[in-house]
């Protein structure tokens, strides 16, 4: 469930941030496209995770919105203002980046300080403390950054980008370095601090767990191109091709046949096991398809019934508040589902045999690649 989502944008803190509209941007190293045609936008106050494999494009594209690479078409506007032309320096915009960039040799208050020193000593006194007690680090403030640890670093970083009053704030990796628990945390601290200032921010990250637990959109990139943007739940729910559905989230993929029956249209799988047909679709009868099913939407049984298709219960692991098993279903086609660990439920105790069904109307049909 994203953090994100749990505060409505519109109603929450005021809004410091500015609007980012991406339009028709290009940009090509030596010849080679990195990013073509991509458009978006970001409304002001709300988390947008860039989300793709490596080498999608993602970290080409927060550099053209930070001014540090000029796009070879299309244009970036902050507000009202287009900042295409403009140098870095002059964009009111905040970075943080994977490995922190913090300056070894200065305290953590001078770090913070940095990117302020125009400001008059005493302003910049106070606007230093105010980030430090934001980020729970006013003990920390003559400390040097190798006197602390990777998480106390990474919020110094998140200060010193703050502290100029940034219209966006732009994020790098930036929780890649960290151990999963001290990952979650910081994650939880981030969007506290983001909703208390009602800041815009931008996060680069290939982590789609991430993405969906901080991000209020999400903006899935493939070969330097834009394939879906919108809520995570759109996205997980609807994804709007099969690389979105493989890429946010987990789904197990059946390789079908649509057929032609005697009671209308349904699915024959590759093992010959015949399925009803999720939902009107346009595949005409003998189209190769693939029908996605997420794990919450695979339901055991130990006992046959209408429908259920055979499966052996290949392994099973706990995972949290949930149980994962691994199934080859109708001796063929492995499948992955998710059950909630309630002790002296049904399948608490489920033989090696088993009987699954899919929750049809959930699951997504995509042409088969």
């Amino acid at each position: 469930m994203s953090m994100a989502a749990e505060v409505n944008p519109e109603t929450s803190a005021p809004r410091l941030g500015q609007r980012l509209t991406v339009t028709g941007v290009n940009h090509a190293y030596a010849g080679a496209a990195a990013i073509e045609d991509v458009g978006f936008e970001v409304p002001a106050g709300t988390i947008a995770a860039i989300l793709g494999p490596s080498g999608c494009g993602k970290s080409t594209m927060l550099r053209v919105i930070a001014g540090l690479l000029r796009p070879d078409a299309g244009s970036v506007r902050i507000g009202e203002r287009d900042v295409t032309d403009i140098p870095a320096r002059e964009r009111s915009v905040g970075m943080v980046f994977q490995n922190y960039a913090l300056f070894p040799h200065l305290t953590v208050a001078e770090n913070v300080a940095y990117g302020i020193s125009r400001l008059p000593r005493a302003e910049r006194r106070e606007r230093v403390d105010e980030m430090l007690r934001l980020v729970r680090l006013t003990a920390f403030a003559d400390r040097l950054p190798r006197q602390m640890s990777g998480g106390q670093q990474q919020r110094v970083a998140v200060a010193r980008a703050l502290a100029p009053s940034p219209a966006i704030m732009l994020l790098d990796e930036p929780f890649a370095a960290l151990d999963r628990g001290l990952r979650a945390d910081l994650q939880f601290e981030f969007v506290r601090l983001q909703r208390s200032l009602g800041i815009t921010a931008i996060i680069v990250t290939h982590d789609q767990d991430e993405a969906q637990s901080v991000a209020d959109r999400l903006i899935v990139m493939n070969k330097g191109r834009v394939e879906q943007s919108g809520r995570p739940a759109e996205l997980y729910d609807s994804p709007a091709s099969l690389f979105v559905n493989g890429f946010v989230g987990h789904a197990s993929l059946l390789e079908a046949k649509v057929e032609k029956g005697a009671t209308g249209a349904g699915l024959r799988l590759s093992s010959g096991a015949l399925l009803p047909m999720p939902a009107p679709v346009a595949f005409v009868p003998g189209s190769p398809v693939v029908l996605a099913v997420r794990p919450e939407h695979v339901m055991l049984q130990a006992e046959a019934s209408a429908g259920a298709l055979p499966a052996k219960r290949m392994l099973s692991v706990p995972q949290g508040p949930l149980m994962m098993h691994d199934l080859l279903v109708a001796g063929t086609h492995p499948v992955r589902a998710a059950e909630s660990r309630v002790p002296g439920s049904p399948t608490d105790n489920l033989p090696e045999d088993v009987f699954v069904t899919f929750a049809l109307d959930r699951c997504r049909l995509f042409p088969a690649p």
